[in-house]
């Protein structure tokens, strides 16, 4: 069962939209700001190309702006762009360590993409210590555990993440998958429903989904539990 697991998981985590940032500032928008914000408006609709020229000009302007650096991560993950995504936001959270988005956006890229998951562990972590309410990082964790086959954790740090945010789809999938790896097949369908009905849209992830459900209804499969 551990290689659908695992394509389940990464057609997930390379979905997850751009996080909310805040803006970090009261100031009077600037031109670097406008540009900023440009560019994160074109990345939400996807056009990535854009953004990133958007981005480079917001930075040219004012190098300092920190949501510039995370606004330009986020551009770059949409675009499948791994390892600059990945310089950026750490470039984000050198700038500024308590920015917990780009602590939660780093991790959840590098679980997605193969990078290394000590690293991720260790920034999801901090994301937490940060902010303990911060749902995509709970479930970003929750789904490293369920890498490393400790279901008890996963299923802990996932339902509590569901309790946080109902439309977490990651936490969802993470529960519908350790409650399938522990037994428990009737909640693991309930979670993979719930993965569905969640998912309107994303048909990768919905067929994905559907795999899944296909396999708990023959519990003679290995790994599915009976």
């Amino acid at each position: 069962m551990r290689p659908l697991r695992q394509i389940v998981l990464t057609g997930l985590l390379v979905t997850l939209s751009v996080a909310t940032m805040g803006m970090g500032s009261c100031r009077e928008e600037s031109s670097a700001m406008k540009k900023a914000n440009l560019g994160r408006a074109l990345t939400e609709r996807g056009d990535t190309e854009r953004a990133i020229r958007t981005l480079e000009e917001a930075l040219r302007l004012d190098p300092g702006l920190v949501m510039t650096y995370e606004f330009l991560a986020d551009a770059h993950s949409q675009a499948g762009h791994a390892e600059q995504a990945a310089g950026f936001y750490r470039e984000t959270v050198r700038r500024d360590p308590v920015r917990d988005t780009a602590f939660t956006s780093l991790g959840c890229l590098l679980l997605s993409t193969g990078g290394d998951l000590e690293e991720a562990r260790q920034v999801l972590e901090k994301a937490t210590e940060i902010n303990q309410t911060d749902s995509r990082s709970l479930a970003c964790l929750g789904a490293l555990d369920l890498e490393s086959r400790d279901f008890a954790a996963a299923i802990t740090l996932s339902e509590k993440a569901v309790s946080l945010n109902p439309q977490n789809v990651q936490a969802h999938l993470n529960l519908g998958l350790a409650y399938m790896e522990t037994g428990r097949n009737e909640e693991a369908r309930r979670e993979v429903q719930t993965v569905l009905a969640q998912s309107q849209g994303n048909e990768e992830l919905r067929g994905q989904a559907q795999m899944l459900l296909d396999v708990l209804s023959h519990p003679d499969v290995p790994g599915a539990g009976t």
